[in-house]
């Protein structure tokens, strides 16, 4: 996928012995896309159709567009409940053909975003989202989106709060008010799918229910029985048309476009990197433009926010699919239900639809990670937790802003205190490990050898400075401080001019400070500052051993010491393989 195959290219060169594994892709994809267009249509407060027409039009897109074989896209729970939450925030009253002029607005603008995030080449945007913090968001964004669709799981009419906790009471006061047979169905419905889930049957699972249900709705009269079902869904393909730009205020609703773009993006990107084979050579700047042209390009014709699915993407790649013919299969289904089979459609329970949502929501959830991660980083184990609570009690856009500050804030205490061993010589060997880690592990007479594993910035060169300082106070008659130096892999002004006045302070004292492993863009600044001259412009050597046998024996190591004359020199390693500016 270094070059990736335009859809020009793939339509010239495609081989017949595709099509096999294409169209038995492309119709499982799309049997499952049918319902889930419509249930995540839901989530998000749209009409059923503009589900099937996201559904319809952001595959095309990204045959057109995109890059990958394996990934389908199409509307998702997580961008839908997004959008749900954005225009929620803005507390406008709006009548449903305004809502829906709203929410096609942030998705071209999210799909805009997203083209000029591909064209410049800021793909890396997704690599800021820690892994804590978006599965902490993910995962009370399932509980979200589960318990958004629980009232028509059994019946009940919910009205929508500002706080998760808020709408948890409402439930328990309207419990009495269960309607039983949207109950037993739904629940029905959901116990189904669960169970086929655990059995491997689940594949075609969903939409044999939504058949079952709406041939039950149809003989039985569910409708009459107060179960309510989906409605008139509007017959035809859809039809280009231009969303009324200036009935929305666009600077409210950017930011909730942005945080869409990137979170679709973000998890899209995860998927691909999990059915693609080829990673290494995965156009990641790419992805994001031909995402962003099927959502912007979508909306002309209905279609409202589209990513990639793991579920629908995994169906894809076991059903066999060879290239990214199989979603034009898939769309040709949808094509087709939108054409003749809409009228049926009317008789779907809307508690099926619910049941399919909430089964669907497991996946999003991740209580085994957050216990692996409470193990291994505590720190990072409070980012997921902080932003799963956050995203729980007040919503996704809060949620996802107070996650990242949170990662920020986190990730800054890190830099504030970075990690400075002290190093021992182990035996007779010519290694040297942290004094605190090997027991073997034995320091010099009168030398302090202390290895420093992070940049040095304004906001850490302090600490490591007193932690040098109370290593030499801890130890009586220190003659030299040799600082170990390859991690330091860039330093600013500020720790410059620190670092000279400790050099500085230490020479008034006698102790002779000594670097080794220095890498280059951090030695020509120490040159330029005249951090070397004050060392008497001969000592940064290359190799830890021979800093310690130069200061112990007062040896000459012209050929392997780095010195001004030959900074830039090649020099040999003790491995014997060529290195140059270490």
């Amino acid at each position: 996928m270094g070059n990736p195959i335009t859809a020009f290219g793939l339509l010239k060169n495609y081989r017949k012995k595709n099509w096999s594994g294409d169209i038995s892709a492309g119709f499982a994809t799309g049997v499952l896309l049918i319902p889930q267009g419509m249930a995540y249509a839901v989530i998000a407060g749209l009409p059923v159709e503009y589900g099937l027409y996201a559904a319809l039009m952001a595959p095309i897109a990204y045959f057109l567009f995109g890059t990958t074989n394996k990934l389908v896209i199409g509307p998702a729970a997580l961008d839908s409940m997004l959008l749900a939450s954005g225009v929620a925030s803005l507390g406008l009253a709006l009548t449903t053909e305004q809502y829906v002029t709203h929410v096609l607005v942030i998705v071209f603008f999210a799909g805009l975003l997203q083209i000029l995030a591909g064209i410049f080449k800021f793909g890396f945007i997704a690599n800021f989202f820690s892994q804590p913090l978006l599965k902490g968001f993910t995962s009370a964004a399932a509980i979200l989106i589960a318990f958004s669709q629980f009232g028509g799981l059994i019946g009940l009419k919910i009205e929508e709060k500002s706080f998760f906790h808020q709408e948890v009471i409402q439930y328990v006061n309207q419990l009495h008010e269960v309607h039983w047979p949207t109950l037993f169905l739904g629940f029905g419905t959901l116990g189904i799918i669960v169970l086929s889930k655990k059995f491997k049957l689940n594949k075609l699972t969903t939409p044999l229910m939504v058949s079952i249900g709406i041939l039950l709705s149809i003989h039985f009269g569910f409708e009459e029985m107060g179960i309510k079902v989906i409605g008139d869904i509007p017959k035809g393909l859809p039809h280009f048309s231009v969303p009324d730009f200036t009935s929305v205020n666009l600077i409210q609703v950017m930011p909730i476009s942005l945080v869409v773009a990137i979170i679709g993006f973000t998890v899209s990107n995860s998927i691909i990197k999990s059915v693609e084979e080829d990673n290494k050579s995965l156009n990641i700047n790419r992805e994001f433009t031909a995402l962003g042209l099927a959502n912007t390009l979508g909306v002309f014709f209905g279609g409202y926010q589209a990513s990639s699915s793991f579920s629908r993407s995994a169906i894809n790649k076991e059903a066999g699919a060879k290239t990214r013919m199989s979603n034009l299969v898939s769309c040709l289904m949808i094509a087709v239900v939108l054409l003749f089979f809409t009228p049926v459609f009317y008789y779907l329970p809307k508690a099926i639809l619910a049941a399919i949502i909430i089964a669907a929501t497991p996946s999003l959830f991740s209580f085994t990670y957050f216990k692996e991660l409470y193990s291994l980083r505590k720190r990072e184990f409070f980012v997921g937790i902080f932003t799963f609570l956050m995203t729980l009690e007040f919503g996704v856009i809060i949620g996802l802003i107070s996650g990242v500050t949170v990662s920020m804030f986190v990730f800054l205490y890190q830099t504030l205190k970075p990690h400075v061993a002290i190093l021992g010589k182990i035996g007779d060997t010519r290694v040297y490990r942290n004094i605190l880690r090997f027991e073997d592990a034995k320091e010099q007479d009168q030398i302090v050898i202390i290895r420093i594993d992070a940049p040095l910035y304004f906001s850490n060169i302090r600490f490591v400075i007193d932690e040098m300082q109370q290593a030499l106070d801890e130890r009586s008659n220190i003659k030299s401080l040799v600082i170990k130096s390859e991690s330091i892999n860039s330093i600013d002004i500020t720790a410059l001019n620190e670092l000279k006045y400790f050099i500085e302070d230490l020479n008034k004292k006698g102790i002779h400070i000594y670097f080794c492993s220095v890498v280059g863009p951090v030695r020509d600044l120490l040159y330029k500052v005249d951090i070397v001259s004050k060392l008497g412009g001969e000592q940064l050597f290359l190799y830890l051993n021979d800093v310690v046998d130069y200061i112990q024996n007062n040896k000459e190591f012209s050929e392997r010491k780095v010195s001004i004359a030959n900074q830039a020199d090649l020099v040999k390693s003790e491995e014997g393989i060529v290195k140059s500016d270490i």
